[in-house]
C-alpha cells in the first residue's frame, strides 16, 4: 500500500514538473525580462565609471518647496518627466566652488533636452548666493534651504552632494564630493538617461523613503563625518 502511494505521489510530482517546464519554455523571452533589467547593466556601468553610487528604485525622493533667487517657489515634483540634477552646496565650501563651473557646462549642454539642474544652498542668505552666481556666471536654478531641513531629509553627510533623479522622480544615483560634471563620463550618463529612459508606471508616487541614514554637515568644513566619508574632506 505504501509503495502504491509513493508511486502515485512521484507520478503527480513528475507531471507537475513537466507542465511547469512546458509553460516556461512557451513564455516569450520579452516577458521574462523587464525594461529596467535590460537597461540596468549599462546605467550601472556608467554610474560606476563616474564614481556615483547607485540607489535602488524603491521610492521617490522627499518632495520639497523652496524659494529660488527671484522669490519664486520651486517644487521638485513639478519636474517629473525630466532628468533632474539635484545638488547641495554652500558658497564657503571649496569643493563646491571647484565643481560649479563644470555643472554650468553640463547644464548648458542638456538644458533643452528634458533636463533640470537644481542647486540647493544650505543655510545661507539669498544675497550671498546671488553674488556667488554672478561671480561664477551660473545660470541654472539656485534654491535656498534656509533652515537645513532638506539636507537632513536627504541624508546629506558631505558637500557637495549630488543626487540624480530619473523621469519617474526616483533617485537612481548619489555622489558625495566634487565631480567633473562636464567630462565625457558624466555626459555619457545623462545622454543615456535622456535618450533611453522610459517612465515606469509601476512606481507608487506617494511612497516616501524614511530609512535614509545621515549625519550633519560639520560647520566650517563643508564635509560630513570624515569617519564616514574620509575621501571627500575639504
Amino acid at each position: 500500500m505504501k509503495k502504491k502511494i509513493w508511486i502515485i505521489t512521484l507520478s503527480l510530482f513528475s507531471a507537475a514538473l513537466l507542465a511547469y517546464m512546458i509553460i516556461s519554455y512557451d513564455k516569450p523571452e520579452s516577458t521574462l525580462l523587464t525594461e529596467e533589467n535590460t537597461d540596468s547593466p549599462e546605467i550601472d556601468r556608467l554610474l560606476r565609471d563616474m564614481g556615483v553610487t547607485k540607489v535602488p528604485h524603491l521610492a521617490p525622493p522627499v518632495d520639497f518647496n523652496l524659494l529660488d533667487l527671484t522669490g519664486k517657489r520651486v517644487i521638485l515634483s513639478d519636474f517629473k518627466g525630466k532628468i533632474v540634477f539635484l545638488n547641495f552646496w554652500t558658497t564657503w565650501c571649496s569643493p563646491c566652488r571647484e565643481e560649479m563651473p563644470s555643472m554650468q557646462k553640463l547644464y548648458i549642454r542638456f538644458k533643452d533636452k528634458d533636463f533640470a539642474m537644481l542647486a540647493v544652498s544650505l543655510k545661507e542668505p539669498a544675497s550671498a548666493v546671488k553674488k556667488f552666481f554672478k561671480d561664477y556666471s551660473l545660470t541654472f536654478t539656485a534654491l535656498l534651504d534656509s533652515d537645513g531641513e532638506l539636507m537632513t531629509s536627504y541624508g546629506v553627510r558631505a558637500i557637495p552632494a549630488t543626487y540624480i533623479i530619473d523621469r519617474d522622480g526616483t533617485i537612481i544615483g548619489k555622489a558625495f564630493g566634487p565631480r567633473k560634471w562636464d567630462g565625457q563620463k558624466a555626459i555619457a550618463i545623462f545622454e543615456h538617461l535622456i535618450n533611453n529612459t522610459v517612465r515606469n508606471e509601476n512606481i507608487d508616487e506617494h511612497k516616501q523613503s524614511k530609512s535614509i541614514s545621515f549625519n550633519s554637515v560639520k560647520p566650517g568644513t563643508g564635509t560630513g563625518n570624515p569617519a564616514v566619508n574620509p575621501a571627500f574632506a575639504c
